[in-house]
């Protein structure tokens, strides 16, 4: 039975190309993309990548119940383990399962307010403390200012960083003097990374446009492919 061990391995050595800092207690970072171009593989592979280090993760996913995101799990985890011909993903999703809950709300029943107490209960009730919340599917359209900045204020009680993702409008061209472009224009003073994905003809952009509370912080994009969200090529 091959070592499950050589396959986490394998699975960081890929993971850690990308150069991303990964976001600290308190901190909020935002994966910004238009529909259907890879930000819940995206945001299923930062979350893996925690998991990998045994780093609890609470995956909340909006307007989407929690099966569908299980399978991304499942298909970036086979996509990273595909040259690894006797490695069976499973075996793999399994130990790290544990240490993952998945949690789904419509978009008209969420509330920081919920989410908070929601991370208080999964505490008091079950002992699980996850150390990083992804937020999926939360429509930046519906949702003010302050429903952000609370957000931002649960990662600080509950020391706990969380990835938000944003989906982006072709018809909206609105950019801010700092170079980032709606729906996070006005917002982003909230957020201490913001990363956008932008489909090209043979590949998807990882572009990097606030990382660690500096604006453009790097000089290069990754290139990612289109179908699994992997890593094409290194920084150009």
């Amino acid at each position: 039975m091959p070592d499950l061990s050589d396959a986490y391995r394998r699975c960081l050595e890929y993971l850690d190309k990308i150069p991303l800092t990964q976001l600290g207690p308190g901190q909020v970072g935002v994966l910004m993309a238009r529909a259907g171009a890879g930000k819940t593989a995206c945001l299923t592979q930062l979350a893996i990548r925690h998991l990998l280090r045994d780093e609890p993760v609470l995956h909340v996913c909006v307007d989407n119940v929690p099966d569908k995101v299980k399978v991304w799990y499942r298909e970036i985890l086979k996509s990273l383990l595909a040259a690894d011909a006797d490695c069976d993903p499973s075996g793999l999703e399994h130990r790290i399962e544990p240490l993952r809950f998945i949690m789904s709300f419509m978009n008209q029943t969420f509330s920081p307010a919920k989410l908070e107490q929601s991370i208080a209960d999964l505490r008091e009730q079950t002992q699980f403390n996850p150390l990083l919340l992804i937020v999926d599917g939360l429509d930046f359209d519906r949702n003010n200012r302050a429903v952000f900045e609370q957000i931002r204020d649960i990662a600080g009680r509950c020391s706990v960083g969380i990835w938000i993702s944003a989906r982006m409008h072709r018809h909206m061209a609105d950019i801010n003097e700092r170079g980032i472009p709606y729906p996070v224009d006005s917002l982003d003073d909230i957020f201490n990374s913001i990363l956008m994905l932008e489909p090209k003809a043979d590949s998807v952009r990882l572009k990097f446009l606030k990382q660690n509370d500096v604006y453009n912080p790097v000089d290069f994009e990754l290139s990612l492919d289109p179908q699994t969200f992997l890593l094409l090529q290194g920084p150009a």
